[in-house]
């Protein structure tokens, strides 16, 4: 039952981000400033103007911006105590030495490990898109 939980899990773990970054091709294809910036009088207006230089200028929200770099930071060192975290529940069911409670609370410590690398892929490329393609 355990094993099939844990194939389940590893499965959602592959798939859920396959899925959840498939679209993003569709979302940065869509730019309204595009549509609205088309005629040349329009492209000469302020906001126009604005808009599109907002992307190479912006030193919050830009590519390179501060959101950006302290994203990068967050998710490094999420990683770095995921993968700890990792090496102390592998170590820990090494150590378990046939006791089931030790064993599961291991096991349990891994996952949770595996499930908080996942979350923190998401939410740094949901973070990078926002300000790539929404604020920049």
């Amino acid at each position: 039952m355990i094993r099939q939980k844990i194939k389940i899990l590893m499965i959602a773990m592959l798939v859920l981000p396959i899925f959840a970054l498939s679209s993003v091709p569709a979302i940065a294809a869509f730019n309204p400033l595009d549509e609205a910036c088309k005629t040349e009088e329009a492209a000469r207006s302020p906001a126009c103007q604005q808009a599109k230089a907002q992307g190479t200028t912006n030193p919050v929200a830009g590519p390179n911006g501060v959101i950006n770099k302290a994203a990068n930071i967050v998710a490094s060192i999420a990683v770095i105590g995921a993968v700890i975290m990792i090496l102390i529940g592998g170590l820990s069911y090494i150590t378990s030495a046939g006791n089931s409670e030790s064993a599961k609370k291991a096991k349990a410590e891994i996952v949770a490990a595996l499930i908080g690398i996942v979350v923190v892929a998401l939410a740094w490329a949901i973070v990078r898109l926002i300000t790539d393609r929404v604020l920049g």
